[in-house]
Formats: structure tokens, C-alpha cells, sequence
């Protein structure tokens, strides 16, 4: 149990975390609270760029405001029930199994969006960038429209009655789990991989494709 400050080439890592002084270092760019027992954040540095506050040993709740300089967002396995206002320069937000019932307004820059295993019945306006939306295991009866740039959909364990027109550059789907008819939507989409429910998480990969297209274009420190 630890986190990290990544302060201008350095590391430091402090266990059994339970509790946070502020961090006011403008310098920290990087902050880990992996695997802690935190029930809440401190004021974040005002020029942090990623931001990990996951897994089962925190419990957080809620989440303090945000930098606008945030890339990168991984909150998932927490116990949130809504997020803070996110700024236009995050590409990256994993929240899933949380407790999230709706969504704030999406970042117009957001690449990668996770929030499986949540309560969400419905979703707002996605960003016209996204890339890879995973949204199983919510309570959702339908979906927005889709923007054309999406290659990657996995909506399984909904409550989906129907599909939005489905992009061209839509690569992958996963949507078992809803209505039986969702597949009158897609037939017509030959060059689809269908994931189905014993394949494994191919979202996994397609993650660290865009972790990789992150630090191929890396951030100006």
C-alpha cells in the first residue's frame, strides 16, 4: 500500500496511507494512492497531468476539484456516486465499479471512456473524438450518438432496446445482455469483431494501445 509523487524525475512512496496533508507542489505530475485505505483527496497540484486513485483499498467517495491540466483519470474500484467537473484536456477517464448514477459533462478532448459496473441510466453527449467507449454492466436503455471517430463498443448487461447507427470505424462490439433484437442493428456490420462473453477483455489491449499513443506524443512537462 502506497503512493507516488513523480516530482521532476523523482519517486517517493509512503505506506499505509490513510489520510492526506495538502499537496501544494506545483511540480508533481504524476500522482499514485494505489491500494490505500483513503476515504477522501486533499486540493490536488495545480499542474498535475495523471491522477491514480483506484483499486479496492480506497474508498473514496468524492473527488476534489480537479487541475485543468489533468491527461489522465483512473478512479475506478472506489465508491463514488458523481465526479467533479473534468477539464477539455483529459483524453483518459477509467471510473468503473463505482457508484456513479449520472455523468457530468464530458471533456471535448476524451479518447478512452470507462465506467462499467456503475448505476447510470443514461449517458450525455459524447465527445466527438472519443475512440473507445466501454459501458457495460449499467443500467442504460439507450445509447447517445455514437461519433464516427468510436472504433471500439462494449455496452453488454444493459437494458438496451435498440442501437444508435453505428460508425464506420467501429471495429469491436460487445452487446449480449440486452434485448434479444440488438443484433438487427449490427448484422450489416461485416467487418466487426463480435466480442462475445467468453472471449477475453480485449479492451485490455486496446487500453494500453492508447497508454502508448500517450507517451509516444508525451506531455510537456
Amino acid at each position: 500500500m502506497y503512493y507516488q509523487l513523480f516530482n521532476d524525475n523523482k519517486e517517493y512512496k509512503f505506506n499505509n496511507i490513510n489520510h492526506l496533508d495538502t499537496l501544494n507542489k506545483s511540480n508533481i505530475k504524476i500522482l499514485n494512492f494505489y491500494n490505500n485505505r483513503l476515504t477522501y483527496l486533499p486540493q490536488l497540484p495545480c499542474n498535475l497531468k495523471e491522477l491514480y486513485c483506484n483499486c479496492n483499498n480506497n474508498q473514496l467517495t468524492q473527488l476534489p476539484q480537479l487541475p485543468d491540466s489533468l491527461i489522465n483519470l483512473f478512479c475506478y474500484n472506489n465508491k463514488l456516486t458523481q465526479l467533479p467537473k473534468l477539464s477539455n484536456c483529459l483524453k483518459l477517464l477509467i471510473c468503473s465499479h463505482n457508484q456513479l448514477t449520472q455523468l457530468t459533462q464530458l471533456p471535448t478532448n476524451l479518447i478512452y471512456l470507462s465506467f462499467s459496473y456503475n448505476k447510470l441510466i443514461y449517458l450525455p453527449e459524447l465527445p466527438n473524438n472519443l475512440e473507445y467507449l466501454i459501458c457495460n454492466n449499467n443500467e442504460l436503455t439507450q445509447l447517445p450518438e455514437l461519433p464516427i471517430t468510436l472504433k471500439l463498443l462494449y455496452c453488454q448487461d444493459n437494458q438496451l432496446t435498440q442501437l444508435p447507427k453505428l460508425p464506420s470505424n467501429l471495429k469491436f462490439i460487445r452487446y449480449y445482455n440486452n434485448n434479444k433484437n440488438l443484433y438487427k442493428y449490427i448484422i450489416h456490420c461485416k467487418s466487426l469483431d463480435i466480442h462475445n462473453k467468453y472471449n477475453k477483455y480485449k479492451y485490455l489491449d486496446t487500453l494500453n494501445e492508447l497508454l502508448n499513443y500517450t507517451n509516444e506524443k508525451k506531455y510537456n512537462y
